[in-house]
């Protein structure tokens, strides 16, 4: 009989696992369907209920229970997450406790701190460890160790952009921006340059492949829309459009990336200029937000090569050292 550790990181709408010896072993939305029974049972959990989802099936009740990184429904959350657990640690039986580090955003609050600590003890973890995201990040770097830098993590809702050291955490903010916005910005371009009406998990389709910050990108894909009459209409987009279609959201991003700079002591702000700012999260993925962050900065800018896995991967390394690190008590 053994002990597992795990790192787990609660983004705006998914769960990523981590097992310390392993790696990643669960990326999954936070999405639960159940039947629609005198005794609801668990049809499908992550993708295959999101699937469910997006078709608009009337079979199932549909939970979404995490909803920008915070616990909306507890019990669902609890069966949601024991539903995950029991498919990735099939060694369960042998199992004598398992422990989690839990990466979170930086502006929880201790009620919904307690929320999630309460989900995962019912859901079969012992021990919680919470750390903020933005130190998570910050352990894939090899720097000194009580240089400041700043982190900007861009999810699906929310950008997190915290300011620390890895004995300190100096300030964060909580922003309600994120893909989705930029999602419903594709949607309203298309439906204003095209004449077409699509669904905003369409436009998240297109961004995913075709979305860039270079200008005169000539990349381009095909989606499908509703024209005037209801008909359904193939037409293409390109790279350069969908830049125009989202470049603003990006640049209220960056503005507040600058608001939080001019937020902090002269010294810490001094740290940043010369350690950079490190984008993390889903939407940093997209070709060209170095340059264009570096453009609109004037300031280091440091992408790392998976910035959707830099959270979870850094929690990872948390868990494989006995180094210590910020954390959250409550």
């Amino acid at each position: 009989m053994f002990s597992i550790n795990l790192a787990i990181k609660f983004g705006s709408d998914e769960i990523i696992i981590y097992r310390k010896g392993l790696g990643i072993i669960a990326k999954e939305p936070a999405y639960l369907a159940v039947t629609k029974t005198e005794k609801p049972k668990v049809k499908a959990y992550g993708v295959r209920a999101k699937r469910l989802y997006e078709s608009e099936s009337n079979q199932y009740d549909i939970f979404r229970p995490i909803v920008r990184s915070e616990i909306v429904n507890e019990k669902m959350a609890v069966e949601l997450i024991s539903q995950i657990l029991n498919n990735v640690v099939v060694d369960k039986l042998f199992v004598t406790r398992v422990n989690a580090l839990v990466a979170v955003p930086c502006a929880l609050n201790e009620g919904q701190l307690l929320s999630l600590k309460r989900v995962l003890h019912m859901a079969g973890i012992g021990k919680v460890t919470f750390v903020q995201s933005s130190v998570c990040a910050r352990a894939n770097l090899e720097i000194d160790s009580h240089a400041h830098i700043m982190v900007v993590d861009i999810g699906a809702y929310l950008t997190d952009i915290s300011v620390l050291n890895e004995y300190d955490f100096t300030f964060g903010r909580l922003y309600m921006l994120g893909g989705s916005d930029m999602d419903k910005s594709i949607t309203t371009f298309i439906a204003d340059n095209h004449n077409l009406e699509v669904t905003d998990l369409t436009s998240n389709r297109i961004k995913n492949e075709v979305a860039s910050l270079y200008e005169r990108d000539l990349y381009r894909t095909e989606y499908l829309g509703l024209d005037d009459n209801k008909k359904i209409v193939k037409h293409d987009i390109t790279a350069n459009e969908v830049r125009v279609a989202i470049t603003n959201i990006y640049d209220l991003i960056l503005d507040k990336v600058q608001e939080v700079l001019t937020l902090l002591p002269s010294d810490v702000m001094r740290e940043i200029y010369n350690n950079g700012v490190m984008f993390v999260g889903g939407a940093s993925s997209i070709a060209g937000l170095y340059e264009y962050a570096k453009k609109k900065l004037d300031l280091p800018i440091i992408v790392p090569d998976e910035p959707m896995d830099a959270v979870i991967m850094g929690a990872g390394k948390l868990l494989n050292n006995d180094k210590e690190f910020l954390k959250i008590n409550i």
